[in-house]
């Protein structure tokens, strides 16, 4: 019976390894390598564990008593905190009468013109509609090219996750097995 425990928490640190153990599961294992008579191939596993269960706790205990928290009177931290506003405001209105002055100032399509069956147009505002509708055909064109280039990786990504689970269900298969075994091989 033992064996089949030590089959079972070698299976559960191999899963805790890949990342894929429950709370629940890790529990057990902590409780496990808890145990004062532990076989000598899963001794080394034992302050991995130990360390988990009371080193995290002891590091935060000790980071938390080391430091001293220093009060900081009301009156100067409202203080801190009006002075950012003031000076992000100040900042911020700053910033955006520049940007307004830019974009009066700036024209994209200035000097621009279409020829379009012979006809030459140079109306700024019409330029900027052909140009537009051009770019978004551009784009529209560079997306569904994207989407079909990566439809193969994707299928190969789902095909190897498929793969991956049935080989997990082999051995969680495989393993029931052996244990099934083991229990009606005394009997």
């Amino acid at each position: 019976m033992k064996s089949d425990e030590y089959t079972y928490i070698e299976n559960l640190l191999e899963r805790f390894f890949e990342g894929e153990t429950s709370n629940v599961e890790e529990q057990e294992l902590y409780a496990f390598f808890a145990r004062p008579d532990l076989p000598e191939h899963l001794k080394p596993y034992k302050p991995v564990f130990g360390y988990f269960e009371t080193g995290i706790a002891r590091e935060v205990e000790e980071e938390n008593s080391s430091k001293q928290v220093r009060k900081v009177p009301f009156y100067k931290k409202w203080l801190w905190i009006g002075t950012a506003v003031a000076a992000s405001l100040l900042l911020f209105l700053f910033l955006n009468k520049e940007d307004r002055k830019q974009e009066d100032d700036f024209n994209p399509y200035a000097g621009s013109y279409i020829i379009r069956n012979g006809v030459k147009t140079e109306i700024p505002e019409n330029v900027a509609k052909d140009l537009d509708k051009m770019i978004r055909q551009a784009e529209k064109s560079h997306y569904e090219k994207e989407r079909m280039a990566l439809q193969p990786v994707q299928q190969h990504r789902q095909t190897l996750h498929d793969i991956k689970m049935k080989e997990q269900e082999a051995k969680q298969i495989e393993s029931d097995i052996e244990m099934l075994e083991e229990r009606y091989k005394d009997k």
